[in-house]
C-alpha cells in the first residue's frame, strides 16, 4: 500500500493563497479544515498561522459562523509562543480575527458573560500593545452591552466608540454605521407600537451606505434587507419595493444571510405578498432550518417565519402545505407553532445569560406583527394563495339551499363572484346529496357550463344544450331558449383546425387560407349564424306571446349580433380593396341598425337592471363598429354612454370593457392623457372596487400603461405595469403576465433601476420560454445582459441564459436562438466562468453558422481570441481566432459582385477593420508595457492599425469614425514609444477628416478632437 507524500509548506501556503478567491461555503470550508491538518502535520509554525487564519475566514465567511473562536485561541497561542512565525500580514489578520471571535461569542447564548468580558479585555490590551486604537474594541463592547440588555453601558460605549481615534485597524464606515442603524432599528422593532422616529434614525445612518457613498460589500445587501420594514413605517413604500426586489437575490443563495433573508420574509408578509413569502421558504435550502451554528439568525429567521405562517392562518389558511425543515411535511399551522417555540426557546437562552427579558420582545413583536401596507405589488409575477378546500368553503357557508340563494342572487345582479358561488353550490350539493328539481338543476348545469367555456368551449356548448333541456323541462321556456343561444356562442369559439390568421399573422393567415382552414371557418360561422337566427324568430314569438321575458329576448337577439359583429372584425383582417371595404361598411351599418332596433325593443323595460345592462352592450358594440367604420367621434360618444349605461345598470364592474374600448379609441388617436384619465378614474371607481375580476383589473393598468408610455412617462408606465403584472399572475392563463412583466423589466432597465430590472426580468424569462413566447425570451435575455454590473450578476444570468439556451425546444426563430446561446457565452466569460464559456462560445458559432451570418461567426471568433487573453492562455492561441476571422470575412467578400451585393460588402469591409483593429488591441494586452516592448511586437501592432485605417477609410462615410479611432490609439502607442513626429502626423490627419463645420448630431467629432488635444498636450510636455 502506498501512502500519499507529504507536501512540502510552501506548496501548503500556495494552496491556502489559491483558495483565496474560493467562493464561501461548505467546499472552502473542507478545504480550510483539510489545509489545516496538512499544516499542522508538516511541523512549519509559519505555514500553521496561515492554515489558521484561513480556516476563521472560511468559518467566519462561511456557513460555521460561530465556532470562530476556538481557532482564533489556537492562533494566538502559537503567535505568543512563535511570534516569528506571523509576517505583517499574518500579525495584522490575526488581531482583525479577534474582533471576529468577540461578536461570535456575543452572538452565542452559551457563552457567560464572563467568558465574554473576559475576551473583550483582552482584545483590549492586544489591541494596546500593537499600539492600535480601542475603537474596534469599543464597538464589540457596545454589540455586548446590546445583547446583554444594558442600556447605560451600551450609550457609554457607544460615546467612546465615537470617541475614539479611526486608524488602520478601524471597521469600514459603512460597517460603522449598518451597526449603529440597526441598533436603533432593533429598538424600533421590539417597541410596544411602531417607532417612527427610530425607524427614521435607522435610516439617516443607513444611506449612506445604501446610496454608494461607502463601497460595503459586506453590509450593503443586508443593509437592503434590514431597511425594507423602517420605510414601510414610514409609508415610503415604493422605496421598499425597490429594496425587496433588488436585495433578495443578492442574498437568496448565500449561507451567512440568513438574518436577511428574514428580513425579507418579513416584507411580504408585512405588504400582502403571502405567496411570494412562501416561494421565498421554497428556495431555501436545508441550511437555512439548522440551529446549532448560528442561534441568533436561527431566531430571527423562527420569528419571520412565525409571522408569514400567523397572517397565513389569519387569512384562513391553517390547512395549507408549507415548505419548512425538511424532516416532516408541514401545514401553516402546524409550522406557526413549530417556529414560534423555536423563535422563542433562542431568546430565552438570550435571557437567561443576561437575567432578564430583553430578548423576546424583537421576536414577539415580529411574530404578532401585522400589514403595514395593502397589496403592493412586486412585478414578479407570484400568483395567489392556493384556493381553499371545496369542504372547508362548504362548511363555513353551510346550508346548500343558503348557498343557492346566494348564487341566484349575485347572477340576478350580474356580480363578477356569481361564477364562484354556483361553483361552491355545486361542491355542497356534491358533499351533502341535497336533492334539486329540474329548474335548480338546469341553473347549475348553465352555470357551469359558463365556467367551462373558458377553457372548453366545445364542452361548454354542450353543456349549455343540456342545460336547456333540462330548463325546457321544468317549464321555463325563456331559461331554455336563451341557454341554447350560449350554446351557440359557445360553438363560436371551438377552434378549426388550423385556425390563427388572426394570431399568427399575414403569412401565417394566408397558409391558414390557402389549407381550406379559412373556408370550413366560414363554412361554420355561417350554420352557427343561421341557427341563430331560427333563435331570434323563436324569441321574438315567444316575447310576442308572453312566454319570454326581455331579458330572455334580448339575450338572444344579443347572440346574433356577437356573431355577426365577429364575422365583420375577421373579414376585416383578411385584407382590403375598395369594393371589399364598401360592403363591410354597409354590413356595419346593417348591424349598427339591428342593434338600434335590438336597444328600441329592450328600453320598455330598461327600469330592470339586467336589461338596461344588455342596452349598455348593444350600445358598447355599436361603439365598437363606430371605430372601426373609422367614425371617432361617434364612436367615444356611443362608448362613454355604454360606460354611464353599465352604472345605471348598478354593474359599474360590466363598465370595464366600453371602457377600455374607449381608452383605446383614444390612444389610437393620439389623445394619451384623456386615455390616461379615463382607465384612472375606472381604476379609482369605488363602486366596484371590490367586484372587479383580476382580468379586468390587469386590462385597466396595462392600457394604462401604455397610455403613460405614448406619452413619455416612464415613471408612471412603470407602476401601472408593477400593477398589471400583479393582477395578470391572478387571473386565467400567464401569456398576457409573463409579456406585461417584460415590458417592466425594460421600462426599469429605461429608468437606470438595473437591479429591479434583473429581478423581474429573471422571473418572467421562465414563463416567457414555457409560453413559446420566443421574441419576448430574446428580448428578456437581451436587456437581462443589460441589467448586469458585476460579476456575481454576470454568474446569476448566465446561469439562466445557459439553461434557456440549451433546453430542449424547437426553435422557429433560429437567429434568436443564437443571439441567446451568444450572451450566455459573453455572460460566462464576464463572471469569469472561462471553461464554460469556451464551450459556449463553440455552440454559437455552430448556430451561426448554420444560419450563414457570418457576422455572427466573426463576433463569436473575436471574442473567443479576447477570452483566452482573459484566462491567461498564450498569444499565439488567441491570434489563431483573429486570423480566423479575417479569412472568414475574406472567404464571403469572393462570393458575390452584384449590386445587390453592396450592402453586404460594406459590413464586411468594416468587419475587416474591426478584426484588425480587435488584433492590434489584443497584441498590447499582452504587451503590457509598449516602452520597454519588442520592436517586432510595436511593428505589428502599429501594421495592424494601419490595415484597420485603410479598411474603414475603404467604407467611407460609414467608417469614418472607426477609421479615426483607430488612427488616434496608434498615435497614443507612437508617443508613448516617443515616436513624436509619427504621432503628430497622425494627430494631423485626424484633424484633417474632420474640417471645421463638420455636421457632429452625436458628438463624436468633438470627442475625437479633444483626444487629439490630449495626445498633443503628453507630446508637448513630454518635449519640454
Amino acid at each position: 500500500m502506498t501512502s500519499t507524500p507529504t507536501r512540502t509548506p510552501e506548496q501548503i501556503r500556495e494552496d491556502i493563497r489559491a483558495q483565496g478567491g474560493a467562493a464561501h461555503g461548505p467546499g472552502r470550508l473542507a478545504r480550510a479544515e483539510e489545509l489545516l491538518t496538512e499544516a499542522e502535520e508538516s511541523g512549519e509554525t509559519a505555514a500553521l498561522a496561515e492554515a489558521l487564519l484561513h480556516l476563521v475566514t472560511a468559518r467566519r465567511f462561511g456557513t460555521q459562523a460561530r465556532t470562530t473562536p476556538a481557532p482564533v485561541e489556537w492562533a494566538l497561542r502559537l503567535w505568543d509562543e512563535h511570534p516569528h512565525a506571523f509576517g505583517p500580514t499574518a500579525e495584522r489578520d490575526l488581531l482583525w480575527s479577534l474582533r471576529w471571535a468577540a461578536e461570535d461569542l456575543i452572538e452565542d447564548p452559551d457563552v457567560p458573560t464572563g467568558a465574554v468580558e473576559e475576551w473583550l479585555a483582552m482584545t483590549a490590551r492586544r489591541y494596546a500593545a500593537a499600539g492600535l486604537s480601542q475603537r474596534a474594541v469599543h464597538i464589540r463592547e457596545f454589540m455586548a452591552a446590546q445583547r446583554f440588555g444594558d442600556t447605560e453601558r451600551a450609550a457609554h460605549a457607544l460615546d467612546s466608540w465615537r470617541a475614539a481615534p479611526r486608524d488602520e485597524s478601524a471597521d469600514c464606515p459603512g460597517c460603522e454605521l449598518a451597526w449603529q442603524g440597526m441598533a436603533v432599528a432593533r429598538r424600533a422593532d421590539a417597541a410596544e407600537g411602531a417607532d417612527d422616529a427610530d425607524a427614521a434614525e435607522a435610516l439617516r445612518l443607513w444611506e449612506p451606505v445604501l446610496r454608494g457613498e461607502h463601497d460595503c460589500p459586506s453590509q450593503a445587501p443586508f443593509l437592503l434587507a434590514a431597511s425594507l420594514v423602517p420605510l414601510l413605517r414610514l409609508g415610503r413604500a415604493d422605496e421598499a419595493r425597490g429594496h425587496h426586489v433588488a436585495g433578495y437575490p443578492a442574498v437568496r443563495d448565500v449561507p451567512t444571510e440568513r438574518g436577511a433573508v428574514a428580513h425579507h420574509l418579513e416584507f411580504c408578509t408585512r405588504t400582502g405578498n403571502e405567496p411570494r413569502g412562501l416561494r421565498l421558504l421554497a428556495e431555501q435550502g436545508a441550511h437555512r432550518w439548522q440551529a446549532r451554528e448560528d442561534p441568533a439568525s436561527y431566531g430571527d429567521w423562527m420569528a419571520a417565519v412565525a409571522g408569514l405562517m400567523r397572517r397565513l392562518t389569519a387569512l384562513g389558511h391553517e390547512e395549507l402545505p408549507v415548505p419548512g425543515p425538511p424532516e416532516r411535511r408541514w401545514t401553516a399551522a402546524s409550522l406557526l407553532e413549530h417556529a414560534t417555540n423555536e423563535a422563542l426557546a433562542v431568546a430565552r437562552r438570550f435571557d437567561r445569560r443576561a437575567q432578564d427579558e430583553s430578548n423576546r420582545k424583537a421576536p414577539l413583536a415580529r411574530i404578532e406583527a401585522g400589514p403595514l401596507a395593502g397589496h403592493l405589488p412586486l412585478g414578479l409575477g407570484t400568483g395567489p394563495l392556493p384556493t381553499r378546500t371545496a369542504e372547508s368553503a362548504a362548511e363555513r357557508d353551510g346550508d346548500p339551499r343558503a348557498l343557492l340563494v346566494r348564487a341566484r342572487a349575485l347572477s340576478e345582479a350580474g356580480h363578477p363572484d356569481a361564477l364562484a358561488a354556483w361553483a361552491e353550490l355545486d361542491d355542497a350539493v356534491a358533499r351533502t346529496g341535497v336533492p334539486l328539481d329540474k329548474g335548480e338543476r338546469a341553473e347549475l348545469l348553465d352555470h357551469r357550463a359558463m365556467e367551462l367555456t373558458r377553457t372548453d368551449p366545445a364542452s361548454g356548448a354542450a353543456a349549455f344544450t343540456e342545460a336547456a333541456g333540462h330548463y325546457a323541462g321544468a317549464g321555463m321556456p325563456g331559461e331554455a331558449l336563451a341557454c341554447r343561444a350560449r350554446a351557440v356562442l359557445a360553438a363560436s369559439f371551438v377552434p378549426v383546425p388550423g385556425d390563427g390568421p388572426a394570431r399568427a399573422g399575414a403569412q401565417a393567415g394566408a397558409a391558414w387560407k390557402a389549407g381550406g382552414a379559412h373556408e370550413q371557418a366560414g363554412q361554420r360561422a355561417e350554420a352557427l349564424l343561421a341557427e341563430a337566427e331560427g333563435l331570434c324568430a323563436e324569441a321574438e314569438a315567444l316575447h310576442a306571446a308572453g312566454r319570454a321575458g326581455t331579458r330572455h329576448a334580448t339575450a338572444v337577439l344579443l347572440t346574433r349580433a356577437r356573431l355577426r359583429a365577429g364575422r365583420l372584425g375577421e373579414a376585416r383582417y383578411e385584407g382590403a380593396d375598395e369594393a371589399r371595404d364598401a360592403a363591410l361598411d354597409a354590413a356595419a351599418g346593417a348591424l349598427d341598425a339591428e342593434l338600434d332596433r335590438l336597444i328600441s325593443f329592450a328600453e320598455p323595460d330598461a327600469d330592470a337592471p339586467a336589461v338596461l345592462a344588455r342596452i349598455a352592450e348593444a350600445t358598447e358594440t355599436r361603439g365598437r363598429l363606430a371605430a372601426q367604420c373609422g367614425d371617432p367621434a361617434h364612436a367615444e360618444r356611443l362608448l362613454t354612454e355604454a360606460a354611464a349605461l353599465c352604472h345605471r345598470a348598478e354593474r359599474p364592474w360590466a363598465a370595464t370593457g366600453p371602457e377600455l374600448a374607449l381608452a383605446r379609441l383614444l390612444l389610437e388617436n393620439g389623445r394619451h392623457t384623456r386615455a390616461a384619465e379615463v382607465l384612472g378614474a375606472a381604476l379609482a371607481d369605488p363602486a366596484r372596487a371590490a367586484a372587479r375580476d383580476s382580468t379586468g383589473l390587469a386590462r385597466l393598468h396595462s392600457l394604462l400603461a401604455e397610455a403613460h408610455a405614448a406619452a413619455g412617462r416612464p415613471q408612471e408606465e412603470a407602476e401601472a405595469l408593477l400593477h398589471a403584472a400583479r393582477w395578470w399572475a391572478q387571473a386565467d392563463g400567464e401569456a398576457p403576465g409573463a409579456r406585461v412583466r417584460l415590458r417592466l423589466g425594460g421600462c426599469l432597465l429605461g429608468l437606470e433601476r438595473a437591479d429591479e430590472a434583473a429581478a423581474v426580468l429573471e422571473a418572467a424569462l421562465p414563463d416567457l420560454f414555457d409560453a413559446g413566447d420566443e421574441p419576448g425570451t430574446v428580448q428578456a435575455c437581451v436587456w437581462l445582459t443589460q441589467t448586469c454590473r458585476s460579476s456575481g450578476q454576470l454568474l446569476a444570468a448566465s446561469r439562466l441564459l445557459q439553461r434557456t439556451a440549451e433546453a430542449p425546444h424547437h426553435w422557429q426563430d433560429a437567429h434568436g436562438h443564437a443571439v441567446i446561446a451568444h450572451l450566455a457565452a459573453d455572460t460566462l466569460r464576464g463572471s469569469g466562468r472561462y471553461e464554460a464559456a469556451r464551450a459556449a462560445y463553440a455552440r454559437a458559432e455552430e448556430l451561426w453558422r448554420d444560419l450563414d451570418d457570418i457576422h455572427g461567426v466573426v463576433r463569436t471568433l473575436h471574442a473567443r481570441a479576447w477570452l483566452i487573453a482573459e484566462a491567461g492562455g498564450r498569444p499565439a492561441e488567441s491570434l489563431a481566432f483573429m486570423e480566423a476571422a479575417q479569412h472568414e470575412i475574406e472567404a464571403a467578400l469572393r462570393v458575390g459582385s452584384g449590386v445587390e451585393d453592396e450592402q453586404r460588402r460594406l459590413q464586411l469591409c468594416l468587419e475587416t477593420g474591426h478584426t484588425h483593429r480587435q488584433t492590434a488591441e489584443l497584441l498590447a494586452e499582452y504587451d503590457h508595457a509598449p516602452e520597454s516592448s519588442d520592436a517586432s511586437v510595436t511593428a505589428g501592432i502599429l501594421a495592424h492599425v494601419d490595415l484597420a485605417v485603410a479598411a474603414f477609410h475603404g467604407c467611407g462615410e460609414a467608417g469614418l469614425h472607426d477609421a479615426t479611432g483607430a488612427e488616434l490609439r496608434a498615435a497614443g502607442l507612437e508617443a508613448d514609444l516617443g515616436r513624436y513626429e509619427e504621432a503628430v502626423e497622425r494627430l494631423t490627419r485626424v484633424r484633417v477628416t474632420y474640417p471645421v463645420g463638420t455636421p457632429d448630431p452625436y458628438g463624436t467629432v468633438a470627442e475625437r478632437l479633444a483626444e487629439a488635444g490630449d495626445i498633443e498636450l503628453r507630446i508637448e510636455s513630454a518635449l519640454r
